[in-house]
C-alpha cells in the first residue's frame, strides 16, 4: 500500500510530528502506529499561503493531518469515491491545478511584461539619449568633457602632441559654425587608441601615433574623432550607459541640476571604449573625411591605418588584442571602407583635388 508524507497535529502537543500515511478501506492510518481515522469523520479543507495545502479535519479526535501530496488527495478519491469526502477530494484536486496553472500563467505574464519592458526600454534608449543630448548646452557639454578627460596628467608639450595638435587645428579650422574649442591631447600608453569626450577634447595615444606611418593616417584618425564630437556621438553613447532611469531623470527634471548630470556621467567615464553604432560610425566617418580633403589630405588615411592594424593582428594573434583595441571599437568592415572610397571619389572629384599621401614629418612642426 503507498504511503504519503503528511504532517499530524493533536491537540496535545504543541508541535506537528512528520508522518506517513495510508489510504486503506474506509479509512486514513497513521503508518507505524494504530491510529487510524474513519472517512464519514474527516473534513477537508484546502488552504495554505499558494493554495496547494489540504487538511484533513476530524473533530471528534481533535486532530488533524496536513499535507501538499496531490497523490494522497487522488487515493482519498478514488477510496471515497461517492462519499461526501470524495466529493471533496475531487473537488480540492481541481482547485489545486487550477491554482497551479493560474500561478504558473502569472509569473510568465510578469516575466513576460519584464522581459517586454526591458526590450522596450532598450529600444528606447538611443531615442531617448538623443532627446537628451539636444537639451544639453554646449557649454556644459564641454565641461563635462574637461571633468571626465582629467586633462592635467596628459602630454601638451612634445613634439607628438605638437604633431597631433597641428593636423588637428588644420582640420578644425575646414568646419563651418562650431559650438566647440577643440582641446588636443596625447596620452602616454602602450594601447592603440584614441578617444573624443563630450565638448572636443581628443586624446591620442602615444602607441597610436608611433604606429602611424603618415600624417594622412594620424589625419584619418583624429578627423573621424572630430566628426563623433560634431555628431554628439560621445555624449549621446555616454547618455545611453547611463541607462533609461537617468535620461528620464534628466527629461523630466531637465538639465538645471549639473550635478545630476555629472555624477551619472562619472559612472560611465569609460569613454575610451565606447562602442558606437554603425551609423553613428558611417556619420563620423563621412564628415571626418570631409574634413581632410579640404585640409588638403589624401583621404585615405583611416583606411589605410586600420589595413595596418590588420595585419599585424593577424600576423601577433590573439596576444594582440590588448594593443588593438581600436578595432575592436572601431571595426573597419568591407563594407564601411567601401562607403569610404566611393566618398573620397566623389570629395575628390567636387574639390578637384588628387593630392599623393603626405610625408610622415610634413605637419610636425608647423
Amino acid at each position: 500500500m503507498e504511503s504519503y508524507q503528511a504532517r499530524f497535529y493533536d491537540s496535545s502537543s504543541s508541535a506537528p510530528d512528520q508522518v506517513q500515511v495510508q489510504v486503506g478501506s474506509g479509512k486514513i492510518s497513521v503508518v507505524g502506529t494504530a491510529f487510524s481515522i474513519p472517512f464519514e469523520e474527516i473534513t477537508l479543507q484546502v488552504g495554505g499561503h499558494d493554495g496547494d495545502r489540504f487538511k484533513l479535519v476530524c473533530e471528534r479526535q481533535n486532530v488533524a493531518i496536513v499535507s501538499e501530496d496531490r497523490k494522497l488527495l487522488a487515493a482519498i478519491a478514488n477510496a471515497a469515491g461517492g462519499t461526501e469526502l470524495g466529493k471533496q477530494a475531487s473537488l480540492a484536486d481541481h482547485k489545486i491545478v487550477k491554482r497551479s496553472f493560474n500561478k504558473a500563467l502569472y509569473w510568465a505574464v510578469v516575466a513576460g511584461s519584464i522581459a517586454a519592458l526591458a526590450i522596450t526600454g532598450y529600444l528606447l534608449l538611443d531615442p531617448l539619449s538623443a532627446a537628451v543630448a539636444t537639451m544639453i548646452d554646449p557649454s556644459f557639454e564641454i565641461k563635462l568633457g574637461e571633468m571626465l578627460a582629467k586633462t592635467d596628467k596628459l602630454d601638451k608639450k612634445s613634439e607628438s602632441y605638437k604633431r597631433v595638435a597641428n593636423i588637428g587645428h588644420k582640420l578644425v579650422a575646414q568646419l563651418d559654425k562650431c559650438p566647440y574649442k577643440f582641446q588636443f591631447y596625447v596620452k602616454k600608453d602602450k594601447e592603440i587608441n584614441a578617444c573624443a569626450y563630450p565638448g572636443g577634447i581628443l586624446i591620442v595615444n602615444s602607441a597610436l601615433i608611433e604606429k602611424a606611418k603618415s600624417n594622412d593616417e594620424l589625419a584619418g584618425v583624429i578627423s573621424h574623432e572630430i566628426g563623433h564630437v560634431i555628431h554628439r556621438h560621445t555624449l549621446k553613447q555616454a547618455l545611453h550607459n547611463c541607462g533609461l532611469i537617468t535620461c528620464l531623470s534628466i527629461i523630466s527634471g531637465g538639465v538645471g541640476d549639473n550635478e545630476k548630470i555629472e555624477a551619472a556621467f562619472a559612472l560611465a567615464q569609460k569613454l575610451e571604449s565606447l562602442n558606437f553604432s554603425r551609423t553613428q560610425e558611417t556619420d563620423a566617418d563621412l564628415t571626418g573625411l570631409a574634413l581632410e580633403v579640404k585640409a588638403g589630405y589624401s583621404g585615405d588615411g583611416l583606411v589605410e591605418f586600420f589595413k595596418l592594424l590588420e595585419k599585424q593582428e593577424n600576423a601577433l594573434g590573439k596576444g594582440a588584442a590588448p594593443l588593438f583595441a581600436m578595432l575592436s571599437t572601431h571595426p573597419m568592415s568591407a563594407e564601411r571602407a567601401a562607403r569610404i572610397e566611393t566618398e573620397l571619389k566623389r570629395l575628390k572629384a567636387e574639390h578637384g583635388k588628387d593630392k599623393e599621401a603626405s610625408g610622415p614629418n610634413a605637419d610636425s612642426g608647423k
